[in-house]
């Protein structure tokens, strides 16, 4: 009878108690989530995270997202801090340098 009530109250009939948290994610959204990283390269942790939560119905961290990316060896997603250059900026630019540092071309 211990083992019903051990399974009614923890959903398990181990013995020991667990030395990590449970997972978040099924190892199909683990896949998902790598799929998506990969395919993607400019899709941030939060973006995947929405995308995850809007699926499953069940909300998904950021932080979990990123965790589950650098376990399958993927460097963690963030969002992109500032806007490439385009040519034309990147020529103004010089250009302002060697004036300012008084170079010629």
């Amino acid at each position: 009878m211990w083992i019903c009530d051990r399974w009614m109250q923890g959903g398990t009939t181990d013995r020991r108690g667990r030395s990590h948290p449970p997972q978040c994610t099924t190892s199909r959204e683990d896949r998902k989530i790598v799929r998506m990283a990969v395919t993607d390269r400019s899709i941030t942790s939060r973006t995947i995270a929405q995308h995850i939560e809007s699926v499953t119905y069940h909300s998904v961290s950021a932080r979990t997202i990123r965790r589950s990316l650098q376990q399958s060896g993927l460097s963690a997603r963030c969002p992109l801090l500032g806007l490439p250059l385009t040519q034309n900026h990147r020529r103004l630019h010089h250009q302002w340098c060697d004036e300012r540092c008084g170079r010629q071309n």
